[in-house]
């Protein structure tokens, strides 16, 4: 099966061309927030060097969220529009999970976070049995005495006593974090494995959900300002078609 995976949830932009346990081909923009203007320019580069047709590809994957709103528009977008032309599969998965993916083969809790400042993250957690994740912490948006909370009741629960924490905003926060839970170990992640990278993305999507490209939104877990003043200026009841957890 020939994957075409795209991760623009967060400023590290990550594309990859997977044909079943091999990653054909991959690459990445870090630190780069105008990702509408070098996704399709990345997606044809790493096309012709596979020798690959975008109509080759049987499914393609995306990074649903969280992340940036913007990003993750970006990224919904454009894999809807080719699986809808194409007439091709599509799956979305957890920015988070794919973010844990890099730890695949520990035997240890792994958190992945997303700064969302002041405190706030919108964070996960993860065991791994056979390289497939289990959410332990379910995603969402977490001021970080609740994270803190909730990893330690999930590290009581699965028996873990140690910890990976990837992602951001969490290594700077070290030595409160190490504070806050002193009966667990904890690991930082660093460098390239605090990176969503569309590789993982690839892997995991091999055994995904299909979903239906006119039914698939973003989960930003976390109601934007537009839409908060939109509600306070109209009243009218926020609708269902996303799957936010919590109002900020």
């Amino acid at each position: 099966m020939k994957i075409l995976s795209i991760s623009t949830a967060t400023s590290n932009l990550s594309v990859a061309l997977t044909e079943n346990e091999r990653t054909v081909a991959a690459a990445e923009e870090t630190d780069r927030r105008n990702h509408s203007e070098h996704l399709d320019p990345l997606i044809n580069q790493l096309l012709k060097q596979a020798g690959w047709q975008l109509a080759d590809i049987d499914r393609f994957a995306v990074a649903l969220g969280p992340g940036s709103y913007t990003g993750l528009r970006i990224g919904v977008t454009t894999v809807k529009m080719f699986a809808s032309i194409l007439n091709k599969e599509l799956v979305g998965l957890s920015t988070l999970a794919i973010l844990a993916d890099n730890f695949a083969h520990s035997d240890q809790l792994v958190v992945a976070a997303l700064d969302a400042r002041n405190d706030n993250f919108f964070a996960g957690a993860y065991i791994f049995k056979n390289g497939q994740p289990t959410n332990v912490v379910p995603d969402g948006h977490y001021h970080l005495d609740k994270l803190l909370a909730a990893i330690k009741q999930a590290a009581q629960e699965q028996g873990k006593k140690n910890v990976i924490l990837a992602g951001s905003g969490l290594s700077e926060r070290s030595e409160a974090l190490q504070a806050a839970l002193p009966d667990l170990s904890l690991t930082f992640a660093q460098d390239q494995d605090n990176q969503v990278h569309a590789s993982h993305l690839g892997q995991l999507a091999r055994s995904a959900k299909i979903l239906d490209p006119d039914q698939v939104l973003p989960r930003y877990l976390r109601r934007t300002q537009a839409e908060m003043d939109w509600h306070r200026k109209t009243g009218k009841p926020f609708g269902q078609d996303s799957d936010y957890v919590e109002e900020v």
